[in-house]
């Protein structure tokens, strides 16, 4: 038997907030080339205003030199 990647379905690339309202914040975020970030506390507030969603900060855009 071969091995196969991993294919998981079912989970959309995109931008998670949960716990402002109550307890501790956490901000996931899950970005269209597949990174996948997590923020607690006062670093969920940082990864708000950071993260563009469908905006992937990750690969240089097209027509764009890499150093």
């Amino acid at each position: 038997m071969s091995e196969q990647p991993a294919r998981i379905e079912g989970i959309q690339p995109g931008l998670q907030a949960r716990g402002f309202n109550s307890g501790r914040p956490v901000v996931d975020w899950l970005c269209h080339c597949g990174v996948h970030e997590r923020a607690e506390g006062s670093k969920a507030y940082g990864l708000l205003v950071r993260v563009r969603v469908g905006v992937c900060p990750h690969r240089p855009a097209e027509g764009r030199a890499t150093a």
